[in-house]
């Protein structure tokens, strides 16, 4: 068995890009991208956790071998994602189906312990500063605060009641968690249509969490955009630029005619305010709801996708819709690929994924990665990335149980791992 690399990358980290502000700025710093570099330690491998919703199990996948390493049974139920619990030698399972998380051991690849929770869990965000996880709530909107040291909860925030949100998005509670700062939090209270911003700190060896103020949403909010390129990467590192502008997803609601925006939002003190918002606009309204959100590479512009099936253009200096690209319906996640110029947008309800260039916002195709739909499920999982090097794409085809790669100089399919079930979402991990 390989050993924990003593830095974990979730997928969405392995990029070759990452986008920040600048330094105490409110302005979006266009000079602000960095260049990471991409190459893995000598023998190392990359790993693949996607968590199986359908047989309760998560996949620990060799992505180079394109094999199955093993399968971990859960202790809980409906396990959705894997989230890295920061720098330490394990991954939490995110079991929304109970009110609990597993956590694995990264060298043995076997379940240690089950931290009980007061809530179901939909995802994680972590605090490298404080050492602590944010893990939001799947069935009330409550967020929990996990020393990743102990594996022990040490606060929780949040109404605790089972609640119905209606808006588009589904029946989660909460929208993912999110680190604004080095000690300021957000719990997106998808049901009320408002987002709750917190302060903590430790006083005397005990956690301590303060309410500070509230933000009203149009509709309900699905995440803030991180600072990765594929805009999932909410936690936040010790070497983190501070920032006060942030770009929020609302996610539109078409029984009240409500369409999707994106927003830009700012931190002044202990409030939170939106300053500037951009609509997908009042026709076909019913037919709309937003997903997901991801960071252009050149830092001026960000990519949003709608369900009916477009993914469309923001520019987030002027604050304004430049253009919008036919993709596939449930048009949810895309992933940049800086080094050729490419955005890979993940369609949930379509068979095929569709390839953008980056450089002129246009569609070069579409590419079958799935069949029809047999498992009554999502076709195409919410987690992609690339290999280190961004000659390869990697995802599910989450209802027919395949891992498949793209050669990203030919763009076609060039090798499938069949693992069955349903696995949707995940991490990965460099081991060596």
């Amino acid at each position: 068995m390989f050993t924990f690399k003593k830095k974990i990358q979730s997928m969405i980290s392995i990029m070759a890009l990452i986008y920040l502000t600048g330094c105490g700025s409110s302005e979006l710093s266009t000079n602000s991208i960095q260049t990471l570099d991409t190459r893995a330690p000598a023998e190392s491998k990359l790993f693949a956790f996607y968590g199986d919703t359908q047989l309760n199990r998560i996949l620990a996948i060799d992505v180079e071998a394109m094999e199955l390493a093993t399968d971990i049974p859960t202790t809980g139920t409906t396990p959705y994602t894997v989230g890295r619990a920061g720098n330490l030698d394990k991954l939490y399972a995110i079991t929304r189906g109970s009110q609990s998380i597993d956590v694995i051991d990264i060298n043995t690849l076997e379940i240690t312990k089950t931290i009980a929770l007061e809530h179901s869990p939909r995802s994680c965000a972590f605090n490298e500063y404080l050492g602590l996880q944010l893990v939001s709530g799947k069935d009330k909107p409550m967020s929990s605060l996990i020393d990743v040291e102990t594996d022990e909860v040490v606060a929780v925030v949040g109404r605790n009641e089972l609640v119905t949100p209606l808006d588009f998005g589904g029946s989660n509670a909460t929208g993912h968690p999110m680190w604004l700062t080095r000690d300021m939090f957000v719990l997106l209270d998808r049901e009320k249509r408002k987002i709750e911003l917190y302060k903590v700190k430790k006083e005397e060896g005990k956690w301590k969490v303060t309410y500070l103020s509230k933000l009203c949403t149009p509709t309900s909010a699905h995440h803030f955009i991180g600072k990765g390129v594929d805009g999932m990467d909410t936690g936040i590192l010790i070497d983190d630029a501070p920032k006060d502008t942030f770009y929020l997803v609302t996610e539109g609601a078409p029984q009240d005619h409500l369409s999707p925006r994106l927003s830009e939002v700012k931190l002044i003190g202990e409030t939170l305010c939106i300053t500037r918002t951009v609509s997908f606009g009042c026709k076909n309204v019913e037919n709309m709801g937003a997903h997901h959100a991801t960071f252009h590479p050149d830092g001026k512009h960000v990519y949003m996708g709608s369900t009916e099936g477009k993914m469309h253009v923001i520019d987030i200096v002027n604050m304004k819709l430049e253009k919008s690209i036919v993709t596939g319906k449930g048009s949810g996640h895309t992933t940049f690929v800086p080094q050729k110029d490419l955005a890979i947008v993940t369609n949930h309800h379509d068979t095929f994924i569709t390839i953008v260039d980056t450089i002129t916002n246009t569609k070069i195709k579409d590419l079958n990665v799935s069949g029809e739909s047999i498992n009554d499920t999502i076709l195409q999982s919410h987690t992609s990335f690339t290999d280190l090097n961004g000659d390869f794409f990697y995802a599910f085809a989450t209802d027919n149980g395949i891992f498949y790669e793209v050669n990203l100089d030919t763009l076609e399919v060039s090798r499938t791992l069949y693992t069955g079930g349903t696995p949707k979402q995940g991490c990965s991990v460099i081991l060596e």
